[in-house]
Formats: structure tokens, sequence, C-alpha cells
């Protein structure tokens, strides 16, 4: 079979219904039990495709392999058929099942989603395809010793640094009983004994009526002694009758701030809170067993609970207690990592305010898929928030002078937000503040001897900064009272996440005031869909930068969307500029730092439901074969997959190959006027679809400018006129020809003109002219004529 076939994997029951398996095989259909969910996927599915009913959950006795005690994921197989009309409305197919009855377990590479497209192009996807479609049986060892389930499930395990994770999950699984309120008071009893034995002045200050089970498990997984940790840990073990040993390492496990240890507070509110956190609790254990008819009310309860005030990006510290193997950790260190080393969080700086349950899921799911990948630099969410923390260690230093403003005031300003959330208000005075987290000052910043007077110029900044507001001597008021824990100080880069977007299409292009024929642009747009990289060419002023940043938004689908990149090549580019290199660090040392390209592949390599795109202006004023390397050859359409990856010139660490991803487009610009460029070779021209813009003086420009600047008919008509003769002009000159012709964009204006004359001499003069004169630079008898044809009495 040629290209990549697409399989289909769909659920037959939603939010938590009855099975629709035997109805859908009955009527010979598949139906969308959502009304305003994967409309858009469904009516993608096309008539041909095969598909199968499957039930997605979790197992732990009675495997045909040792799962260690491990809970594995199960995918179970009902059905299968072939699509024989899609009705277009989102919800209905009409299949022909060819096989039923089926029930077939397929292990480990699974998915929960209702619907899941599955391609041909990744060996556990054709062994998937294989086992569902072809009846050939699942290689369990193999999957079994795979990066990602080796150390849960393989030969040779490689856990010793997570042999903490069964204690986890037991101690997670007695502790759910505790959801029936009525046996809390046994709960409460012991909290308030263990508060006393072992001072935990959080708890004892709250004077106790009822609590959480995320307050409970923090109680050994806050940043206390480690030995401390065991014994209080080792009491809940007895009490909840766990019979997994205590851990001797907690290495890998994410801990509390010691004046955030709380998830719900002290208000009014604070039995509601309690309540929410543990239907939460029961929920996302529930989920955790690849449970799908969860998944909705996980994403709700997830939006309520992580909008309590107490209840910040710990919740997530909360989910990997309870199951390290389902959840990830959103802590700071955490959001650096997946930000700057993996571009999997747009913003490091995140605040919850602009996070909710999908997003979380989303990234689940992202992660999961590179998880498989055998070179993604972790497999699992403990191996991933263990590298975050070994990443983040090797940047911790003592060298207070390798501490900037910025990490004064993130410090800073954490402390003033625990102050204000202890005391219950946003006014608080310098000397509080320093009372209270003095020690924490020294421990943090231990060659500093001026604690005082560092702390007075960083709450300076901070007033600066409209964080905090002056009242008067020794007394400031926090204007952000959103107490997250971790939140950073510049919120600038969170604006985006709440601009709306703005959709884009090929009828807003062609109202923007485009002069391409609609029929052009159509193909243009096809090509560009299809061969993934394509190069507008033609004389100077032509728009080609104009529109390839409009394909571009037509492309993402919205208007200036992030999603798009555009960089500009030039004779100094190098493959090291692009691509990846190593360029100096902040700290004099060489680092291997990646380029706008590879930085771009990464992005759109983990978000695989966006379309990015990479515009390069004057793709030939550089040399295009250096600066792009290999990646010449990974553009291909054929060439798009993790099989035809290749390794780098500069190759990182547990780097084996890139590819570059589907959703990844190329767009590029070429002045094919300018005397400098480089010749594009024949391997460049065979990956890019090429695309001429010639000069366009036509009614479109003279009705678009008639519209915009108000400038009469009579007075466009003479400025077209003149540039047409200019345009022949050149065009039958032998050492120029069509190549050199003027474009539209240097007479086109979208304001209105008060002075037609006036305007038109200064582009004349200021940049026509100019470029005459390099065309004619040793010939000053035709640039005479030249200008001459340009001459107009009035206007």
């Amino acid at each position: 079979m040629g290209g990549v076939n697409t399989y289909w994997f769909l659920s037959a029951k939603f939010s938590g219904g009855l099975d629709q398996t035997e109805r859908f095989i009955k009527m010979g259909i598949w139906e969308n039990g959502y009304e305003n969910k994967f409309l858009n996927i469904v009516r993608s599915i096309s008539v041909g495709d095969q598909v199968a009913i499957k039930s997605t959950y979790n197992l732990k006795n009675n495997l045909p392999f040792n799962n260690k005690g491990q809970p594995v994921s199960v995918m179970e197989i009902k059905a299968i058929g072939i699509v024989t009309k899609n009705h277009q409305d989102g919800k209905l197919l009409e299949i022909d099942w060819q096989q039923t009855n089926l029930n077939k377990k397929w292990y480990f590479y699974t998915n929960i989603a209702s619907i899941w497209r599955v391609k041909d192009d990744f060996w556990l996807s054709k062994q998937l395809i294989d086992f569902t479609f072809y009846d050939k049986p699942q290689d369990i060892d193999y999957f079994r010793n795979a990066p990602y389930w080796k150390s849960r499930y393989g030969d040779e395990s490689n856990n010793q640094f997570f042999r903490w994770i069964p204690f986890y999950e037991e101690i997670a699984d007695k502790l759910s009983v505790y959801h029936d309120k009525k046996k809390r008071l046994k709960l409460i009893s012991f909290v308030n004994k263990l508060a006393t034995e072992f001072n935990l002045s959080y708890l004892l200050n709250k004077e106790l009526k009822d609590i959480c089970p995320f307050t409970i498990l923090g109680t050994f997984n806050r940043n206390i002694k480690e030995s401390t940790r065991k014994k209080i840990a080792k009491k809940w073990a007895t009490f909840l009758d766990v019979k997994e040993s205590i851990p001797n390492s907690f290495e890998g496990i994410p801990l509390l701030n010691n004046q955030l240890s709380c998830f719900f507070s002290n208000s009014e509110n604070q039995q509601k809170e309690i309540n929410d956190l543990w239907d939460f609790y029961v929920v996302a254990l529930n989920f955790s067993n690849a449970n799908e008819s969860y998944q909705e009310q996980f994403k709700q309860q997830f939006d309520n609970v992580i909008a309590q005030p107490c209840c910040s990006w710990q919740l997530t510290n909360g989910l990997f207690w309870i199951r390290p193997n389902a959840y990830a950790v959103l802590d700071k260190i955490s959001k650096i990592y997946l930000s700057d080393d993996l571009g999997f969080i747009k913003n490091k700086n995140l605040s919850k305010s602009y996070f909710n349950g999908e997003d979380y899921l989303n990234l689940l799911n992202d992660l999961s898929v590179r998880f498989k990948e055998i070179y993604f630099p972790a497999h699992s969410f403990p191996e991933l928030y263990l590298t975050a923390l070994r990443k983040y260690e090797s940047y911790v230093t003592n060298d207070e002078e390798l501490l900037s403003n910025n990490q004064w005031q993130v410090v800073v300003l954490q402390f003033i937000k625990e102050l204000c959330q202890k005391n219950g208000t946003n006014i608080f005075t310098r000397q509080d503040l320093l009372n209270n987290y003095i020690e924490q000052f020294e421990e943090k910043f231990p060659n500093n001897k001026t604690i005082g007077e560092s702390l007075s110029n960083t709450l300076q900044r901070l007033r600066e900064k409209n964080n905090l507001s002056f009242l008067e001597k020794g007394k400031y008021q926090l204007l952000n009272n959103d107490f997250e824990e971790d939140e950073d100080i510049d919120n600038e880069n969170i604006i985006e996440q709440s601009i709306v977007k703005e959709i884009y299409n090929l009828e807003d292009l062609i109202k923007e005031g485009c002069f391409v024929e609609e029929e052009q642009l159509s193909k243009i747009i096809s090509s560009l869909n299809r061969k993934k990289s394509i190069i507008l060419q033609g004389p100077p002023g032509t728009g080609k930068t104009w529109l390839a940043k409009r394909l571009a938004n037509i492309i993402v689908g919205y208007k200036n969307s992030n999603n798009i990149k555009a960089i500009q090549f030039h004779p100094n580019m190098s493959y090291e500029d692009f691509i990846r290199g190593y360029r100096p660090s902040g700290n004099g040392r060489l680092a291997l730092i990646d380029g706008p390209f590879l930085e771009m592949i990464n992005k759109a390599r983990n978000d695989s439901q966006s379309n990015y795109v990479m515009v390069i202006e004057e793709i030939n004023r550089g040399n295009p074969t250096q600066i792009l390397g290999e990646m010449l050859t990974l553009l291909e359409v054929d060439k798009r997959t993790p099989t035809e990856a290749l390794e780098l010139t500069y190759r990182r660490e547990h780097e084996n190959g890139i590819f570059i991803p589907n959703n990844l487009y190329v767009i590029g610009t070429m002045n094919l006027a300018d005397r400098s460029l480089a010749m594009v070779d024949f391997a460049l021209r065979r990956r890019f679809a090429f695309f001429y813009l010639a000069p366009n003086f036509d009614e479109k420009w003279l009705n678009y400018m008639i519209d915009k600047t108000k400038l009469s008919r009579k007075s466009l008509e003479k400025i077209r006129h003149v540039m047409n003769n200019l345009n022949q002009y050149i065009a039958k000159e032998e050492m120029l020809g069509n190549a050199f012709t003027i474009g539209h964009s240097y007479l086109t204006c979208d304001s209105v003109i008060p002075d037609a004359m006036s305007w038109y001499k200064d582009i004349i003069d200021s940049e026509i002219k100019p470029l005459l004169e390099e065309y004619w630079f040793d010939d000053s008898n035709k640039l005479d004529t030249a200008l001459k044809k340009l001459f107009i009495k009035n206007l």
C-alpha cells in the first residue's frame, strides 16, 4: 500500500451512559454520543476507512504475562468494519460491520479518547492495526520491554528510582474509603494526634473538623527531614493497613511548600472545598484506571477545585502522588522544563487562571505519545519529573552573583503571598516579612550579607512593576491577591492566553486586498496543503511577504497566531543559526542551542492538533541548501514520519533522529531581481512548489485604491498607465527582463491620501528611483528614459 493509511478506534459508551455496541452493530451504524464534541473529527472520517469499536480499562489480575502487581491498560476490540457513508453531520456513520463479538484484548498502547485516529506510520500503530484488522498476534514481550513500559513490566526492571510508587498507590486506594463522610470522624481523630506528635502547626492551628485527602498525603510530602517523612508515612501505613513497604527513598516526588500545605481554606466555604476535593480525588482514581466514562467528570471537577483559593498547581502534585504513572506534575520546576527544554508549554509563567482540565488532559495525552518515542528524554511521568528535577538542580548554585534581580523578586513575591494568605489580608510590613522569612532568605542567598538592603531594593522594584502599593513607612499592599504557588512576576506572556482567536480564511484574504485571482489562490493553498512547502517568487514589490503571512494565517486557521514564525535569510546565515549549533551562553561557555526551525519542529510535534508555519523571507539571499542541511531531505512529504528521522549534525544526548511533522508548513519568498542572490539548485526546487507573483495594476488594484485612499479614478489611471509603460520598458531590456519589473505594492495604500501628487512624488523619489538607479548604474541614458516614463504633470 502506498502512502499513510488512517484507521479509527471508536468508543460505544459516552459520558457514563450505556454501552451502544449491540445497537450500533444491529443498525449498521456508529453514532457520536456527544452533542457538541468531535463533530469535525467525525466529518473527517472517509468512506472506505476501517473502524473498530473499542473499550479501554485497566486490569491488575488474570493477565497473560507477569505484570509485577502493576495495573495494565487494556483495550478490548469488540467489532471491526468499513465506513460506507458519512452523513457529514458530525454524528452519524453508516458501517458495514464485518466481524463482531471479537472481544480481543490488546495491551499497553491504548487510548481512552472516544475517537482515536491511528495512522500506520509508527511501529506501535502498525502492530495495533495488524492485531485489530488483520488478526495478527500482539508481541507482548516486545511491548513489555519497550522504553515506555520497561520500568514497570520489563524483564530487566529499571525501577530503582521509583520503588515508592506501589506504596503511594496503595495508600491512595486505602484512603479512598473515607470519601464517605460518615467514616471521617476516625480519620480526623488520627490526623489531630499526628499533628500533635509531629508538631504540624498548619493543621493544629485550623482546629480541624474535616480534612481533604490531598492535605493528608501532603503530611509526608512537605519540605521536612526525610527521616520525619518516613515516620509520618509509617504512621499512615499502620492506620490504613498498607501492606507495601515504606519507601527507602523519596527521590523524584514533588513536595509542598511548608507555608502552603493545606489544599483548603479557613473561609466559610471550607466544608464545600473539602467535599469537592474528596469528590475529585475519587474521580481522579477512577479515571486513572483508564475508565473513559470519567473523562468529562474529571475535566469539570479539575476546573472546580483548582479555582479554590488554596488549590493551585499543587493540585497536580496530589494527582501525581495518587497515580504517578497517570498524572503529570506542574510545579515551577516542571513548567520550566516543559517550556524551555521540551516546548510543551508555551509559557512557563502560566497562571492557573488560563489553564483548565481539558488543557491538562491534552498535555497528558501529548506527553504519553512522546513517551513512546525511543529517544525522547523521558518515558513516563515519574521519569519526566525526575529529569526535570535533575535539570533544575544543575542550574542551582550558591554563587550569589548568579542570582538575578528577577530571582530576588520571584522569591520575595512568593513570601509576600504566603504571609498575606496566613494573615488573611493583603497588607503587610517590611519588618513582618523580614521577621517571618529571615531564615529562608539566608538559606536561599547564603553569600548575601545585606539581606535587609536587598529586600528593600526588591520591594521598590515590585512597586515599579505594580505588584505592590506603598501605603506608609514600612507598610505595603499586595495588589495581586491571587495566592498561587510559584507564580512568577512578569505576566506579559500570559496575555496571549486570554486573547480571542480571530478566525482567518480565504475569504478574509480576498477582503484584505489581495490582487491575485481567487482561482490562483486556491491552487496555491491546495499545493501548500499537499506539498507542505512552497515558494512565492517574483519581482520586487509584488506582495510576496504580505501574501506569505496571510497564507500562513489560513493554514493555522487564525490571524496573528503564535504558531507562525517569520525569519529572513541573509548571506551570513548558517546552519548553526537556523537549525542548531554552539553559541556562547551567559556563563561564558559554549552551549548547544536550537535554532528557530528546530524550535518550530518541536512545537509542532508537541501540538499535533494544530498547524504551524515557518515563513522564510528572501530564502535565496543565503545559501538554502547549506543552511537547511539534512532538513532539506526531511522537507519532502514522504519523509515526514518518525521512520525517516535523520541524525542532526549537532546531536544532543539521548537524541538519535529528527523528523519534520506533517503539521509544520514552510512558505518561502524569493526576490528574483536581487543580483546578489545565490542560484537555487535542483534539490531545493524539487522540495518546494513555486508560484510566480507579477505586478498587478489591474481593476482590482484600481478599485481597492479608490475605496481606501479616496483618490479619483482619473488620477489612479494615470499612475497605472505610467507604471505599465515603465514595466514594459524594463521587460524588453536585455539585461533585465520581467524579473526586474516594479510591483504594485510600492503604490498601494490602505488609508486616505490627502495630496495625491505629493504622495506619488515621494514614492517615486524615495523607493522606485533608487531601485532604477541600481538597475542602470552604468547607463545613465537608459536611467533617464525610465524616469521620464514616470513623469506625471498633475494628479
